[in-house]
Parts: C-alpha cells; sequence; structure tokens
C-alpha cells in the first residue's frame, strides 16, 4: 500500500480532512451573509438539503443562519463539520460514531473517522478470522497468513460457528466454501482513515485482504462457479451471490449475510440455516430515535421528549452526551443540529446522502493509491 506523503497511519495520522472541505459546500450565501474577509462563498449544507436539493427547508435554514453568525471558519472546526456529513447510520461502527463525533466536538476525543469503504482493524480481523475458519474447514489451514490477531477468542468463536453451520464436508459444500471464500478474501479492506488519533497510537492499515490471494484466483473461481451451475442448476443463483451482499464490509449487515450464505451451504438449501439476529444489525431504527431526540434535546437546550421521560436508558444517553459536549456554544450547537440533519436525511431516504461520494472515494483512492491496483 502506497499513501500521500501527509498521510502516516503508524502514527495515527490520517488523510487530511481539507482534500474533502469542498465537497460540503452547498448554498450560495448573499450578500449580507458573506464574510467579507473570507473566500467561503458557501454554506457547508450540501448534503444536508435532501436530494431534491430543497434548500427551503426551515431546519437547513436555522443551521445556516448559525454559519452565517460564526464567520470564517478555522480548520480544526471544519474538520468536525467534515466529521458530522461523514457520520452513515449504515456502517457497522454506528451508533458508537455519534459518541466518537461528540467527544471530539467537546474537546474530549481525536478527529479520527472512517467513511465510505473505510473500516477499523477490528473489522479486519473479523473478517479474516471468517476466512480462516472457512479455509480450515476446507482442510487447507494451518498457517496464520503472516497476521497476528488481537483476539483469539474471537477467533476461536468464529471457527466454532463456522464449523458448525457447514457441518460434514461433501464435494458440492467444498466447491460451494472455496468460491465463498475466494470471494471474500478478494474483497478490499481498506484500514486507512482522515483525521488524527490525540494519542497517536501505532494504526496497521495493512494487508488489505482476509487472507494472501491465491494465484489466478479469479480463473479458479470462473471454473468453480461453472462446476457450481452444472450441479445446482437455477438453484445456483442465490449461492453465487455476491459475498457479504452487495455492500462493502463496512456496511453493518454485511457479516450477517455472510453468515446466512456459510449457513445456507450447510443445508444445502438458500437460507436453509438463518443465523438468529444480534444487536448489531437489530433495533437500530428505534435506537436512531433516541439519539435524534437526546441531539435534539442539545440543539433545544430543552428536556427529552414525554416519550421518553420514563425510558432509563435514553436519560443516561442524553446525560453521557452531554457530558461529552460540554457547554453549550453556538459553534457546537450548529455541529450538533448538522449532526442532527444528516441522520434524520439517512433515516427518511433509507441511504447516506452525501451528493458527491464518488468523488469522495475518488479522493481516498488518491490518497492511497496502490491496493486499488493489486487485484
Amino acid at each position: 500500500m502506497s499513501y500521500d506523503s501527509e498521510c502516516n497511519f503508524l502514527k495515527g495520522i490520517g488523510i487530511p480532512y481539507r482534500y474533502v472541505y469542498h465537497l460540503l459546500c452547498g448554498t450560495k450565501k448573499s450578500g449580507k451573509e458573506l464574510d467579507t474577509h473570507s473566500k467561503d462563498y458557501y454554506f457547508h449544507d450540501a448534503n444536508l438539503i435532501g436530494y431534491d436539493w430543497d434548500s427551503s427547508n426551515q431546519e437547513v435554514k436555522e443551521i445556516n443562519e448559525m454559519e452565517s453568525h460564526l464567520g470564517s471558519l478555522p480548520p480544526e472546526i471544519l474538520d468536525l463539520r467534515t466529521m458530522v456529513d461523514f457520520c452513515c447510520i449504515w456502517r457497522y461502527d454506528y451508533p458508537e460514531r455519534i459518541h466518537n463525533i461528540c467527544n471530539a466536538i467537546g474537546g474530549s476525543g481525536g478527529t479520527v473517522s472512517r467513511c465510505h469503504y473505510q473500516v477499523g482493524v477490528d473489522k479486519r480481523d473479523e473478517l479474516t478470522s471468517y476466512a480462516r475458519a472457512l479455509k480450515k474447514w476446507l482442510g487447507k489451514g494451518g498457517d496464520e497468513e503472516g497476521v497476528s490477531l488481537k483476539d483469539r477468542k474471537m477467533e476461536e468463536a468464529i471457527e466454532l460457528k463456522v464449523f458448525n453451520m457447514l457441518g460434514k464436508r461433501e464435494v458440492l459444500k467444498e466447491l460451494l466454501v472455496e468460491r465463498t471464500l475466494l470471494g471474500l478474501v478478494s474483497r478490499h479492506i481498506d484500514c486507512s482513515f482522515f483525521g488524527s488519533d490525540r494519542e497517536e497510537k501505532p494504526v496497521k492499515v495493512y494487508p488489505c485482504h482476509a487472507l494472501s490471494l491465491p494465484k489466478e484466483w479469479s480463473s479458479r473461481m470462473r471454473m468453480l462457479e461453472s462446476d457450481i451451475r452444472k450441479r445446482l442448476g437455477g438453484k445456483a443463483y442465490d449461492f453465487l451471490c455476491e459475498v457479504g451482499g452487495a455492500e462493502p464490509p463496512c456496511h453493518f449487515k454485511f457479516i450477517r449475510r455472510l453468515e446466512i450464505l456459510i449457513g445456507s451451504i450447510g443445508c444445502l438449501k438458500w437460507r436453509g440455516y438463518l443465523p438468529p439476529k444480534d444487536s448489531r444489525v437489530s433495533g437500530r431504527r428505534q435506537l436512531t430515535k433516541k439519539y435524534l431526540s437526546v441531539l435534539h434535546s442539545y440543539c433545544a437546550n430543552s428536556a427529552l421528549g414525554d416519550e421518553w421521560d420514563g425510558d432509563v436508558y435514553c436519560q443516561a444517553l442524553r446525560k453521557e452526551l452531554f457530558d461529552a459536549l460540554g457547554e453549550s456554544t453556538l459553534f457546537k450547537r450548529w455541529l450538533v443540529a448538522s449532526l442532527l440533519k444528516n441522520i434524520k436525511n439517512q433515516t427518511q431516504y433509507q441511504t447516506f446522502t452525501m451528493k458527491r461520494w464518488v468523488e469522495f472515494v475518488h479522493i481516498v483512492r488518491k490518497k492511497v493509491s496502490s491496493p486499488y491496483n493489486e487485484v
């Protein structure tokens, strides 16, 4: 992996946010709102307006009104604003991400943030554990692929789970498992990030795949898929779905869909075994309502709504986030209101509403170049 000279992942320094500031520019400021000492002619509301680009939304107007009173924004504030815009509720690290952002806004946390396609080393270790388990089930395990996983208990638990789901080996299962393994290890795992860690902890952003890709892996995959189709006919379609679903590894359902595929292979029947849901993929909508209520409470300097009066969790959440944010100021309310609006947009549109996300991805790939040319 090669990366821009300004990025030093090994010292906790990621891609500078300034490279993506321009992606936030949306509504043009009027003459009376424009700071004559700044070249910032646009509000940072591009991702808050919605898919119809309707700037008449009252919440957006209120957020922009706050921004107009802030004057020229220094880089440290723009970094925080960028973190807010990058908070995606469909990632595996949501809603913990909200806590990280509130800590950063309150001055007690770093600005490290992983966005589109970027995952932490914890997720890479988890995916590596699944890949090793599949390889071991095929009777090809034994080496550690040059990576020492921190959480051995997690690896052992995943191996036991995978072996239980797959059951006894037989020819068709072996074909399906090998194809699934190749699909998993060919997925790029980008552990780069934006911002910086206050403690500059070493961050191992390498390797970029769960396991080393075997030579001629793509031709081997085609051979496996051809054989599987001959044996299963039309039933092969579901088993040959993209590993983990169509989402990237950063999506919160990636692991669950991988387990559904593995469980189905074990029964040789699509969704023959459906793993139980866990807290990472269930109850997120109701949980989001609680976070929205707390964030609104901070912006409006008010108590929680009647719906949450007797909710112990919500009351504790309010205290935790309020403590992290600290004393209310205009720039904090601007940032929290923007975070609130961003999350509301995603629940409304059922997707991440960053307007120029393709350009964002290209910027990341330019700063972290070589791994995207490995395959």
